[in-house]
């Protein structure tokens, strides 16, 4: 396989340094560059200032392709859905992709999805871009920020599980016969083991769809 570098922009340091992770583990290499350094200012840039999260996030762009770096994994879900991220991929000439990617290739697969998102903007985001693609799918989702905040105090995901009754929300996606329950914060896949002893359901995490996505580049 070709040798591939990548940038990874994400929100926080904790979850840019999981997409360099991830990226290293598959032999692409990686840097990071986090636009935040708290979910809850992330959050904030996202609801409260998208215009001046775009601007921060096109000068990172800047500072990638500055570098001789032409391929972006965007390691956000909620930031994905607070900027217009193809618009920068074709104003700032640099290919983007974002896990909405892999929503696309997704969509039409299931009838019925539960999400678990970091915040309602983000959970409304994947909706969107899930109906564009198969408007008979149905979301059942939840904005979950304090989660985020909770992984990034490296909190055992059983203690989480356990403190914020997500026994109590599988339980409920398992009542409603979901078809498929999405990770849909790159911090989530954190619980991805302890989530999968209460359900029989398919979790996704995006990570590897993306991940085919920046090889057919």
């Amino acid at each position: 396989m070709k040798k591939i570098r990548a940038a990874v922009i994400a929100g926080t340091p904790v979850d840019t340094k999981m997409g360099v992770d991830y990226l290293i583990s598959k032999e692409i290499s990686a840097s990071g560059y986090p636009v935040s350094s708290t979910p809850e200012e992330q959050s904030a840039l996202q609801i409260l200032s998208p215009q001046k999260l775009t601007d921060e996030v096109r000068n990172i762009l800047r500072k990638i392709k500055g570098e001789g770096i032409e391929i972006v994994m965007v390691y956000c879900n909620s930031m994905s859905a607070a900027v217009d991220m193809a618009k920068l991929s074709v104003e700032e000439n640099i290919n983007i992709i974002t896990p909405y990617t892999a929503y696309k290739k997704i969509a039409a697969q299931y009838a019925l999805i539960g999400l678990l998102a970091a915040n309602n903007q983000s959970a409304a985001g994947i909706e969107k871009v899930i109906q564009n693609e198969n408007p008979k799918c149905d979301i059942l989702g939840l904005g979950l920020l304090p989660l985020v905040v909770e992984i990034e105090k490296s909190t055992p995901p059983e203690k989480i599980i356990e403190n914020f009754s997500l026994k109590s929300i599988i339980e409920f996606y398992n009542w409603n016969s979901v078809d498929a329950i999405i990770l849909g914060c790159t911090h989530f896949p954190y619980l991805h083991e302890e989530l999968k002893k209460y359900t029989d359901i398919p979790i996704i995490d995006p990570a590897e769809l993306m991940y085919e996505s920046i090889c057919a580049i």
